[in-house]
């Protein structure tokens, strides 16, 4: 654990704190995702014990939001943690080209805002036309995560439009 930089974790008195609190592991609870300790503490350990080949997921289910760090007793700073198995999953060539190259647009078009306005004004109405009340069950592109679930519909306005709206007091 010293040699994978997690300390901190050696401070973890099990006392659940973080998985009462995390919003992931709420909804999935158990042992999801494999390892032997769960939570989110299970999310930085899992990797050490099984290697981040096997166990990248975990760090990845995490959405950030710092509930489990704030009601941590001993102050273990597992978000932080967290972003650091992410990183080196990055940096080690972990994740997986698609993954990849879909972050890779992304980040392309979000560094344009022009682009990026036009982009989410298209994806928004092409949405719609996938949208039968209120959900998406299958669109192309969205087969593996429709298949078990449903995705919300878009809103009818894109966030910056009711933003202008709202600017000009309407």
């Amino acid at each position: 654990m010293l040699r994978e930089g997690m300390k901190e974790m050696l401070r973890c008195i099990r006392c659940g704190a973080c998985m009462n609190h995390c919003v992931v592991f709420r909804q999935l609870g158990g042992h999801v995702y494999g390892g032997t300790y769960p939570g989110p503490m299970g999310a930085v350990l899992t990797p050490v014990f099984d290697g981040l080949e096997k166990s990248r997921d975990l760090p990845h289910a995490c959405t950030m939001n710092g509930k489990c760090q704030e009601v941590c007793p001993v102050a273990i700073p597992l978000p932080t943690l967290l972003r650091g198995w992410r990183d080196r999953s990055w940096r080690e060539g972990l994740e997986p080209s698609a993954v990849r190259f879909g972050l890779g647009i992304h980040t392309f078009v979000a560094a344009r805002p022009r682009l990026y306005r036009l982009g989410t004004a298209i994806a928004i109405r092409v949405m719609r036309l996938f949208s039968r009340g209120g959900v998406i069950k299958g669109m192309p592109g969205l087969g593996a995560w429709t298949a078990y679930r449903e995705f919300p519909a878009p809103a009818k306005r894109t966030f910056m439009e009711m933003y202008k709206d709202q600017e000009k007091g309407q």
